[in-house]
């Protein structure tokens, strides 16, 4: 299936593609929250990554703090899956989409989509996600244009960075396919 027809379905993820999406998919930086948003920050101006996309309460929020805002920041307001975050990410654009846990529904490609497209005007956009915002790194991937960075944390270990490359999409792309497809809304 192409990947403008998974677009428009509601993605579920199977249990088997669990352990698949564990551990770092890109460049891992360790230090402290802050001093890994610095480091995080510090490769991205380096390698001259555009546009960078944050996915995460608290990546988005340090990459903020050290001066190096994400494009987009893709948010659920939670760390960790249930600790409250109150921070208000001050963005040019805020959108809105509702995503279930192990989901990626269509609503998330478009703001996806509409944020980069805003982020060539060099304007900012936050995604804010009722529910959870743990797998639109997916869709994220498969947007971004290559040589952009898809930026997320990984609890307890790091800020991940994935400078977006033809391999990552074709492995995204890869996941995608597998992933039950729910099409209820499909008629």
């Amino acid at each position: 299936m192409a990947a403008k027809q998974l677009r428009e379905l509601t993605l579920i993820l199977p249990e088997h593609l669990r352990k698949t999406l564990k551990g770092p998919k890109g460049q891992l930086f360790s230090r402290s929250e802050l001093g890994a948003a610095e480091d995080a920050c510090s490769h991205i101006r380096k390698r001259k990554l555009n546009p960078v996309i944050a996915v995460g309460d608290l990546v988005s929020i340090n990459l903020a703090k050290v001066n190096c805002q994400a494009t987009l920041s893709i948010l659920d307001g939670k760390t960790k899956r249930h600790d409250p975050l109150d921070y208000d990410l001050q963005t040019d654009v805020t959108f809105h989409a509702t995503n279930p846990a192990a989901e990626i529904r269509p609503e998330v490609w478009i703001a996806i989509e509409q944020s980069l497209m805003l982020g060539e005007t060099g304007k900012t956009a936050k995604l804010l996600i009722e529910g959870e915002e743990d797998l639109t790194a997916l869709p994220a991937v498969a947007l971004a244009p290559l040589g952009s960075a898809v930026v997320y944390g990984l609890p307890d270990q790091g800020i991940v960075v994935i400078e977006v490359a033809s391999e990552h999409k074709q492995a995204v792309d890869t996941i995608l396919q597998q992933m039950v497809q729910n099409d209820e809304n499909q008629d």
